[in-house]
């Protein structure tokens, strides 16, 4: 339990959009939104990291 329940909720939303694009609830493009904001993805990392690492002390 120690780790950080944020990449899970991240994957899960993810998968979800994933979903929703395979069924043709909505037409958005996956690859454009990864393109796109790859960078948030590794500052939220970075983020739960510290996040992590401060409250261990």
């Amino acid at each position: 339990m120690s780790k950080s329940i944020g990449l899970s909720l991240f994957l899960i939303a993810l998968g979800i959009m994933f979903l929703l694009d395979n069924l043709g609830y909505v037409n958005i493009s996956i690859r454009d939104l990864i393109t796109t904001y790859w960078p948030v993805i590794l500052i939220w990392i970075g983020a739960e990291k510290l996040y992590r690492d401060f409250r261990k002390d």
